[in-house]
């Protein structure tokens, strides 16, 4: 299993448009374009701080899984990604080590973006999360990104 880098931090919160415009004027954010994910109810923008994405995330219905979050937690820390070089490697690795996940098998989804240092992402993402009573009450992210891209 080899984990590259920390490649996102999820926040949920109620207005993407407010927090959006909080990450620019507290950090001068580089912000990416609003892609709609109909699949969770939500939508979200990166906010690109130094070299770490931020992806504010917005619910679009009273329901998914970003609706229910802030029900239950309000905003805030929603999630924290890793790349790896092979999700389910990284699910059995990690599940035999008593590691539960969300989404199993993992989830395949284009969503075409532009990393911190300007280099364009395309094709199949895989991914999956870990769920947050296996591992300190924290939701990981796991995304093996298509095989050109290089993580730094």
């Amino acid at each position: 299993m080899d984990v590259r880098r920390i490649t996102e931090v999820g926040i949920a919160v109620r207005s993407l448009d407010q927090a959006v415009a909080l990450f620019t004027d507290l950090f001068n954010a580089d912000v990416g374009p609003v892609i709609d994910v109909p699949l969770y109810d939500m939508r979200f923008r990166m906010c690109r701080v130094g070299k770490v994405d931020f992806e504010v995330m917005e619910p679009t219905a009273e329901k998914g899984v970003i609706h229910d979050f802030l029900v239950k937690r309000g905003e805030g820390l929603h999630h924290i990604a890793f790349a790896v070089d092979d999700v389910n490697d990284t699910m059995g690795t990690l599940g035999a080590k008593g590691v539960r996940f969300v989404t199993d098998p993992p989830m395949t989804n284009n969503f075409p973006m532009v990393d911190y240092a300007g280099r364009h992402i395309e094709g199949d993402i895989t991914f999956t999360f870990s769920h947050p009573a296996s591992f300190l009450g924290i939701l990981f992210e796991f995304i093996q990104y298509p095989p050109d891209y290089e993580t730094p």
